[in-house]
């Protein structure tokens, strides 16, 4: 009872003086329930099929990733538990000089690690019940679905699976405590504040070196990136996060090596003020905390990088899909192999020209890639298209089948001249390059043979998921009269009800591919399938991107919180001492201000360099899905920091100043 009574009332201190680590412990519940109500959230949506099959991909999904935040929130827990403990070391030897025993003082630990994590867990529920709510119209917004009608939304399977998680987390911490005080010596107990931190590099010079090799590193892994990409090749992926990993963290190891002695040379920067006082602190920090420093960089450029481009992809996918789905559906027949299988009297069979107006057209291949006719025209947007398809055949297209495909679009197709060819491609990144291809070239060689060139042509033949259509070339019929068709497509503009005749047309192409022989193959594709399949795949960034990146981004500034208001009380008899040689409490709040701003602002600063490089690279990745603006999302994601991230260093330099008064 007694002891009970002792942790309830070390609990209650605990809040008012690490209000952070209770707020972290509580946000981060409230996230971890919240995204993971998501099966509760659904029963609200009016979802078609396949967007439900959608929901339950990304249901799975945050499964997966719920598990490794659990970990991470894991290692946040115990470390910010560790400072905790340090910070009252000199409490514990003071029990255990009265004759406390180790196993009661574990007790003690373990009872308000137990008191934690049980008001934690309840606040951060109810947090995550109000937060759920909101996050059901967010996700009816990512799917572009009307919500059928509001209820209240309480996730019994989120709630026990929060609780399970962050019961075994403190499960964990209430043993890592126990541990820990049994490694404890009486002596280290009372001298902990006592012990300096020795300088890691203690030559100038050794730290100079290390901090330009930290630089190089840093810079090849940019190189590598910006001028392979990111799908070039998976070693040189990891060969470059390695690269710029290593190179953060010799970057932080080498500060307080040479911080102090370069500052040291502006006299007049050094003594003003407590600058002396104030630089040796944070240079002291920094030797102490350079592996934290590396992780939280790292966890903010992840942070930033995720929350720009995840957006930036939605719109991207969303934004393309008004050029890539002309039709209301598009039908096309593959052969897998050599065959004498007629493909236009198998779509016959298929009797779905019944559904509205339509067109069938054939495509054929040249014995040219697209590559060498492109090859000197291409820019570096093009260049990033044609990466992986360097081989890629040029397709063919009849002059009829184009002039049919442009009426049924509500297009007027080019009036094309005897034997004039004309280009087509829905791929915006071609857009420049066909132009100078154009610009530079009266004729085009196909097969063999001379044809006078028109122009080109912004527009796509089918109905699809995404703009594929690097090059296609319009001919007159009989150039490929007796070529063999490599496919062979049905695009339909609807008369009635769309949504029955997609839902049939989706059962047609199931059931074909399931009895088909192994020859031909049906690929079906609607114009509600393409905005459902975009919007689900956009949602599933976005939404992970959101969960990891607040995650991150709260476990960041609670590590770097934690680190300042750890060491407040073991400053209080230096500020004191300032205080009595004359250094009045505004100078005082100052330096407390300049401190704690600038711990904050390193990690922070490399990560948006770092970010600056990963968003371009990114963005260069995914230009070929769209168009790509991150300008935005960019703009959303520094707001979030703002207020995260800012919000934390203000609690923090109001806390460090709150634990020096005492």
């Amino acid at each position: 009872m007694m002891y009970s009574k002792l942790s309830l009332r070390n609990v209650k201190r605990s809040f008012k003086d690490y209000a952070i680590y209770f707020l972290t412990i509580t946000f981060a519940v409230s996230l971890f329930y919240s995204f993971n109500s998501l099966t509760a959230q659904q029963a609200m949506l009016k979802l078609s099929n396949s967007q439900e099959d959608m929901v339950q991909d990304l249901i799975y999904t945050i499964g997966i990733i719920s598990i490794f935040i659990s970990t991470v929130l894991a290692f946040l827990i115990i470390f910010a538990n560790s400072f905790l403990v340090k910070r009252r070391k000199k409490e514990l030897g003071m029990y255990m000089t009265l004759g406390m025993s180790k196993f009661n003082i574990s007790k003690i630990l373990v009872m308000e690690t137990f008191f934690i994590g049980l008001v934690s867990l309840l606040v951060g529920l109810g947090l995550g019940t109000i937060l759920s709510q909101g996050l059901s119209l967010l996700t009816a917004a990512l799917f572009q679905v009307d919500i059928q009608e509001y209820t209240f939304v309480f996730s019994t399977t989120a709630m026990l699976k929060t609780i399970l998680y962050f019961g075994i987390i403190f499960l964990i911490v209430m043993l890592f405590n126990v541990i820990m005080i049994n490694r404890y010596k009486l002596i280290d107990l009372f001298i902990a504040n006592k012990k300096n931190q020795q300088v890691k590099l203690k030559r100038t010079s050794t730290a100079i070196g290390v901090f330009v090799l930290s630089l190089l590193l840093i810079g090849s892994a940019y190189f590598l990136m910006l001028k392979y990409g990111l799908f070039k090749s998976m070693n040189l992926l990891w060969t470059s996060v390695g690269l710029g990993s290593i190179g953060t963290f010799l970057f932080f190891f080498s500060l307080s090596g040479f911080l102090l002695n370069i500052a040291k040379k502006n006299e007049k920067l050094y003594y003003k003020n407590i600058n002396i006082f104030l630089l040796r602190q944070i240079n002291s920090k920094v030797n102490s905390t350079f592996i934290s420093m590396t992780i939280i960089c790292l966890m903010l450029f992840f942070t930033i990088g995720v929350l720009s481009t995840g957006f930036s992809l939605k719109n991207s996918l969303e934004k393309d899909l008004t050029v890539t789905t002309p039709y209301d559906s598009t039908l096309s027949f593959f052969k897998y192999e050599e065959s004498d299988e007629n493909l236009e009297k198998k779509l016959e069979e298929l009797n779905v020209k019944q559904y509205g107006d339509n067109i069938t057209f054939k495509e054929y291949y040249s014995d040219e890639s697209i590559s060498s006719y492109l090859k000197g025209y291409t820019d570096k947007q093009a260049e990033s298209v044609l990466e992986g398809n360097a081989s890629t055949p040029l397709t063919l297209i009849k002059r009829s089948s184009y002039e049919g495909l442009a009426r049924l679009q509500g297009k007027d197709p080019v009036n094309l001249q005897q034997n004039e060819v004309l280009i087509l491609t829905n791929q915006k990144d071609m857009k420049k390059t066909m132009k100078r291809f154009v610009d530079n070239n009266k004729s085009i060689k196909i097969n063999h043979k001379e044809y006078p060139l028109s122009g080109f042509q912004f527009m796509s033949v089918r109905t699809d998921t995404s703009a594929r259509d690097t090059m296609i070339v319009v001919l007159p019929d009989q150039a490929v009269s007796e070529m063999e068709p490599s496919r062979i497509s049905l695009n339909i503009q609807y008369e009635g009800e769309a949504n029955k005749a997609d839902q049939e047309l989706y059962n047609l192409i199931e059931t074909y591919n399931k009895n088909a022989d192994k020859n031909t193959y049906l690929l079906g594709m609607t114009k509600t399938l393409a905005y459902e399949d975009a919007t689900g795949t956009s949602t599933m960034i976005v939404y992970i991107g959101i969960y990891l990146g607040i995650i991150f981004l709260i476990s960041s500034a609670a590590i770097l919180a934690l680190q300042q208001l750890s060491e407040a009380s073991d400053n209080k008899a230096r500020y004191d001492l300032l205080k009595k040689i004359g250094v009045t409490q505004k100078e005082v709040n100052q330096s407390i201000f300049k401190q704690i701003f600038i711990y904050f602002m390193m990690p922070l600063s490399l990560a948006i360099i770092h970010s600056i490089f990963g968003i371009k690279v990114v963005n260069r990745a995914i230009v070929s899905a769209g168009e790509s603006n991150v300008f935005f999302p960019s703009l959303l994601t520094a707001g979030v920091i703002i207020v995260v991230y800012g919000g934390y260093f203000l609690a923090t330099y109001s806390g460090y100043k709150s634990i020096l008064k005492k």
